[in-house]
Formats: structure tokens, sequence, C-alpha cells
């Protein structure tokens, strides 16, 4: 009961903020729930969204894919169930969104995006968004934002663990263990993931006359992914951390629904193999803090297309090799000058390696890339009432500068006895071309030049608590205009391959708004969240190139408004949660037709999880039932792509 009063009165002391002093976290049913953060001198201006720890822990089964498009503001365009998922954050480009796992970016130098499909819930301890110029604290490129995930140790630990089972529609099945063991000197973190679906579901096809009921044909997936972290604390300031990570998705691509050529023809396969590593010693001085990182991440993507011939069996179409690397070194360095002003300063040498051929076509590139980048901030608080950031990055891409990259921003306390801010900042940022933008063949394009971005944000947040309910609310509005966005589109040669050219100017402006409530007092608790926006996209290219039909229209796939809501009500040990998304309608044109072909229809998602625990002498069971798509909607998030109808999961799990 303790406890729960704490977490309670953790939301009426938000002004101690102010003095730029960080919460500490409670411990409540294994879950870390951290205090809101609206005042904080080393976010002036920025927005950040840190993802509540239920969400997480009721999402734990799924991939970051599908928890992103559910509980934030991101847009993930997916191609099917356990296919690829794309990002969009704030109507920006995949590759405007920047995924950075414990201080090390984890894009692909070859695509420069982040499949988030590959990514599950059950790896992430804290999970962070920095909306548009808060990112450029990261690193530059990310004119979307930034993704952060973090694993961390527990010190109170000495073993703990957890199983998890799950038996689900479509033949899946996943299984999840963990084992956490230690003492206040070391802590081991050891967790593996395996997952595996026929991924047959039944559908309507209105792409064929008649609407006949097909079954998704060569779906199927299999993915395995391990991860073990250790901890040390070698004194009280000085602290150590190794984390690996490998992955394997081994995945049949469906065909189109279009497609009538036959089971024999475009059978595609994929396989993507990570290990990624990741070293850090951090030393906390009484005044500053030195962090020191060194990562890896290495990526293997093998494709292929395949035609069966009668008498010659299997033929290779495409076969793609793809392999990549990326090393990571960054140091980072804070120092307090004052109980109220900060500095701090951080530098990256990364380096990139792409190597890629079709054994087919003969096509291919063997290319690589050198990152040398320095970040600088000044942040200071002036009467308790108005935090500012002045910040500035500069980037050295193959030893060659990109101009200077600058933020200002601030937050200030309307009433000094009310829990009221409005944030802004204004930022410039540039993102570099892909080495798949350049090099890739045929289409690359060498010339490419590199987007330019500049944004402004201007916001408005709330904290209250009244009577134990703790509400907050944000509503942030936001302009970027994107010089030499980066497109591709079918070449003005022929030979029937697409092509990156710039677009002149691509303006990408909204309204985010969140709310959410929290109340915890035994034996209730409950926790809701919503989110919406509105995502007007643009393209303002060269009409004497692009045509009238392109511009000013709304990118391809981008929804003008979207929204979801996340409410979980958990009575002593019995707990429901409702998940709802509305998307808008998408275009596939650029000229915005509204065809079958041109448009994909607005809709709504509605899902419903059930959880009942049971204690069982040391250890704790809980058994979940997961209703997804309740309604039976018929959606599509790509063209000819079909999801799914109803479906369910059953997860079985033992804690101790």
């Amino acid at each position: 009961m303790i406890k729960r009063i704490v977490l309670v009165v953790l939301g009426v002391i938000l002004h101690t903020a102010t003095r730029a002093q960080r919460r500490d976290s409670v411990l409540l049913n294994e879950f870390t729930v951290q205090a809101t953060r609206l005042f904080e001198k080393e976010a002036a201006g920025g927005k950040e969204t840190h993802v509540d720890t239920t969400v997480l822990a009721v999402n734990v089964n799924h991939t970051l894919s599908e928890l992103l498009s559910e509980n934030t503001h991101v847009f993930i365009k997916s191609y099917g169930r356990g296919s690829l998922a794309t990002a969009s954050f704030r109507g920006t480009a995949p590759s405007h969104t920047q995924v950075v796992w414990n201080g090390m970016p984890v894009n692909s130098p070859m695509l420069g995006m982040v499949d988030f499909s590959l990514i599950p819930v059950y790896f992430i301890d804290d999970l962070t968004l920095k909306h548009g110029g808060a990112s450029m604290e990261e690193s530059s490129g990310a004119l979307g934002g930034n993704v952060l995930l973090q694993n961390k140790p527990d010190w109170n630990n000495e073993l703990s663990g957890r199983f998890i089972q799950g038996f689900g529609s479509f033949t899946t099945v996943e299984d999840f263990l963990q084992v956490n063991i230690g003492n206040k000197r070391i802590q081991s973190k050891s967790r593996a993931y395996y997952t595996y679906s026929k991924n047959d579901f039944p559908f309507y096809n209105d792409a064929i006359i008649g609407k006949p009921r097909w079954r998704n044909k060569d779906g199927a997936y299999t993915l395995y992914s391990v991860m073990q972290e250790f901890y040390g604390r070698i004194d009280e300031s000085n602290r150590l951390s190794l984390r690996v990570w490998t992955h394997v998705a081994d995945r049949s691509i469906p065909r189109l629904n279009s497609n009538e050529s036959g089971e024999d023809t475009n059978i595609n396969t994929q396989l993507d193999k990570t290990w990624r590593i990741n070293s850090e010693w951090r030393h906390n001085g009484k005044r500053s803090t030195l962090v020191t990182m060194a990562g890896v991440n290495l990526q293997d993507l093998d494709y292929s297309l395949v035609n069966r011939v009668i008498g010659l069996g299997p033929q290779s179409a495409i076969y793609s090799v793809s392999r990549s690397g990326s090393y990571i070194n960054r140091v980072e360095f804070q120092y307090d000058l004052s109980p109220k002003s900060t500095i701090s300063v951080n530098a990256n040498y990364n380096y990139h390696g792409v190597n890629t051929r079709d054994t087919v076509k003969r096509t291919g590139y063997k290319k690589d890339r050198h990152e040398i980048s320095a970040y600088a901030a000044y942040q200071r608080n002036f009467s308790d009432r108005l935090n500012i950031k002045l910040a500035v990055r500069q980037d050295y891409i193959d030893h060659k500068a990109i101009p200077v990259i600058p933020y200002a921003g601030f937050d200030f306390r309307v009433w000094t006895d009310r829990n009221i801010f409005i944030k802004a900042n204004i930022t410039r940022n540039y993102h570099i071309p892909t080495l798949n933008d350049l090099y890739w063949q045929p289409g690359g394009n060498a010339s490419l030049r590199p987007e330019d971005g500049l944004s402004e944000e201007i916001g408005v947040a709330w904290l209250t608590n009244v009577r134990g309910i703790t509400l907050e609310t944000q509503m942030t509005g936001y302009y970027a205009d994107i010089t030499d966005w980066i497109i591709w589109i079918p070449s003005f040669r022929g030979g029937g391959y697409w092509e990156p050219r710039n677009v002149e100017s691509v303006i990408s402006k909204g309204i985010e708004l969140t709310a959410k409530i929290k109340y915890d007092r035994y034996p209730w608790q409950v926790t809701a969240n919503g989110n919406f926006a509105w995502t007007p996209s643009r393209n303002y290219g060269d009409k004497t190139i692009w045509g009238d039909e392109s511009r000013g229209k709304q990118l391809v796939y981008i929804p003008l408004n979207s929204g979801n809501l996340f409410v979980n009500v958990k009575y002593k040990k019995s707990a429901i949660t409702w998940q709802f998304n509305a998307y808008d309608k998408r275009y596939t044109t650029s000229s915005n037709d509204v065809t079958t072909v041109g448009s994909l229809p607005d809709y709504y998602m509605n899902q419903v999880y059930l959880a009942q625990e049971f204690n069982v002498k040391k250890a704790t069971l809980e058994i979940q039932l997961k209703v997804y798509n309740l309604f039976n909607e018929y959606y599509r998030s790509v063209l000819a792509r079909r999801m799914p109808e109803r479906n369910y999961m059953v997860l079985l799990t033992c804690k101790f």
C-alpha cells in the first residue's frame, strides 16, 4: 500500500523538475512506472514521449511495429502479418526515423531504415520517442524523430525470470524466456524469443472478379532472437555494461492479391540475420557524467524470387545477397556549471560498409562511408519558470562537412503554482542519401543532394493530480519545410526500373494531441492513453517536371488523420484492455487519385485483451486471451496486401 501511495505522490511533486532533478522509479508489479517529465532542462523545448510501462507489459508478445502504431503518433506502413513494417514519423519517409538502441543507431546503412516487425517488445525495458527537433541531440538526419530503446539492470535482483507460451490463430506459436541473476555488484539478463506462424489466414480477394475466398499462401515465417546483457558496478561512480543481440528471421513473402499466375511463379523468400554488440562505461562524478560507448551492428539480407519450370525445377529470377556492417563509437560528457545550468558535449565516429550482389543479374555495389560528428549544448533554468536550451551539431561525411545544425528551444511555466507549460523549438537538420540511394544498380543516383530541413514547433502541456487521478495533456503544432526530398520514381530512361530523384520541396506540418490518465488505488489500477495526429504532408516540387497532378498533394501512404486509444483496467488480479485505432484514407498515387487502386479506405481497429493472475507458492501464473480485429474489419495497410480477419492468441505466463 505504501508503494501505491508513493506513486500517487510522485505526480504531485512534479515541480521539483525545475531544479533539474530526475525522479526515481517505483517498483510495482515488476513494472517500472516513471513520473511524467514535462519541464526538464535536458529536453527544453523538445517533445519527448515516454511510453507507459503498462503499455509495454500489455503488448509484451507484440512487435515494436504493432506497439508504435497502436499507442503513439507514429504511423506504421505494414506489408502484412509477419512482413516488412516501416515508420512514418510526422509524415516523413522511413529513413527519416532513426532507431537508437542503448545509444547506438541501428538503421541499415544500405536502406537507411529499420524493419520494426523484427523488434520484439519482449526485449525493451524502456521506450522513448523524440519528436522532430528533439532528435538532434542523438544525431542528424532524423527529420521525423527518434525511437530510443533502452535495457536496464535491476540492482536489487538476485534471481527472477519468466516464461511465456503463446498459441494463436493460423498455427501461430510464440515462446519467450527470461532469466535474471545477480547481486549488488553484477547483474545478468538472458532473454530468448521464438515465434512461428503458418500465417494462412482466409480472406475475400476483391482484386479478382467475383471476390473469391482465398487463403494467404506462402506467408509463413519463423523468427529467433536472443539477447544477453551483463552489468557491473566497479564502485559507486563507475558502471560497465555489455549487451549482445542476435536475430534471425526466415520469411516467405505472399504474392499480391492481384496475382493470378499460379502457385509455381513469383515465390518470394527473405532471410534476415542481425548481430548487435553494445558496450558502455559510465562514470558519475559529483557534478559531471562521462559515458563512452562502442558498438557493432552487422546485418545480412538474402532475398530470392523463384519460378518453378516444368522439366527444369526451381529457377532463380533474383537472388540478392547483401551484407552491411556499422561500427559505432561515441563519447558523451555533461557538466553542471551550477544547480541551474549545464553544458553537454558528445562526439561520434562511425564507419559503415555495404556489399550487395545479385548473382542472377550480375549487379551490385560495394561502398563504405565514414561519419564524424560533434555536438555541444547549453541548458539553463531562469527563476524556476523559464528553461532554455541552445545546441549546435557539426557533421563530416566522408571527410566533407555538411552545414552546421543549430537548435534553440525553451519551456515556460505559465503560472508558478500550476503545471502548465509552453514548449517551443526551432532547428535545422540534414539527411544524407543512403548508400542504396547513391549506388544501387540499376537506378542509383550519385548526384543526389542531401535533404535539408528547417522545422519549428510549439506546444502546450498540462499536468494535474486530483484525488489520486493523474491527468496529463499535450498539444503540439509543428511545421517543417524540407528541400531536396528524396523520392524513388520510375526511371525517365525506361528499362522498367526505379531511381531516386530530389523533389524541390516537401512541407510536413501538423498537430499532435495526447491525453493520459492514471489512477492507482488498491484494488483498482486504471491507465488510459489517447493520441490524435493531423498530418498534412504535401509535395511542392517543380511542377514543370513533376506535373500539376502531384504538386500540393498528400504524400503516398500518409493518412491525413489518425488516432488511437488504450484503456487498461485492473481490479486485484484481473485485467481488461481495450485498444482502438483509426486511420484516414491513404493515397497510393502521387496524384491522389480516388480510385480502387489509387487510394485505400479508412478503417477502424478494435482489440480486447483479458488477463487473470494466480499465485502459486513463490511464482505467479497468468493467463491472457487476446482478440484481434474484434469486429472483423476489412482493411489493408498496403495496396494488394490483405490483412487477417478476427483472430486470437492465448498466452500462459509464469513469473518467479
